[in-house]
């Protein structure tokens, strides 16, 4: 088993012991002090790990974000048109067309941190699924050391 799948497994074992607060404040923390490349990078490498229901709930998330948040003159439409994409492909979770949107969310960073620790907040379950970096640094946030030894497995 690799370093990754460790991880992976950690998370769901770990995360489910901690409050979804707790989650969402540990990513806000994380997100807050990320570059927006970089956090945009993780969130790209996310889409290969998540499911598709989390891609979509994602690529919503963003539209939302790019409508409600006042740091951006537009709307959700046009924030997905002006990456190349449209809101029909973003919210139905294409993953190429919320790979766009999130490339085009690197020029707005509040969007882009707001998006990301919205999504957590209201998609608890899909932390196990983030990308292992990423997943890392919030789960470092947390005070749980990703780079310890998993949990032995129970004996019957």
């Amino acid at each position: 088993m690799s370093f990754f799948d460790n991880l992976s497994r950690m998370a769901g074992d770990l995360l489910g012991n901690v409050s979804p607060q707790q989650a969402t404040q540990a990513t806000s923390d994380h997100v807050s002090e990320m570059d927006p490349s970089e956090l945009a990078g993780h969130l790209q490498s996310s889409l290969g790990t998540m499911d598709a229901s989390q891609v979509g709930a994602l690529g919503q998330r963003l539209l939302e974000t790019f409508t409600s948040h006042p740091s951006y003159q537009g709307d959700g439409a046009q924030a997905a048109a002006e990456a190349g994409t449209s809101e029909a492909e973003v919210a139905s979770g294409s993953p190429n067309a919320v790979a766009s949107l999130i490339d085009y969310a690197r020029q707005h960073p509040e969007v882009l941190q707001a998006a990301s620790t919205a999504f957590v907040q209201r998609n608890p379950e899909a932390l196990q699924q983030l990308a292992p970096e990423f997943l890392s640094g919030i789960m470092g946030r947390l005070g749980i050391n990703p780079g310890a030894a998993p949990p032995a497995e129970p004996t019957n």
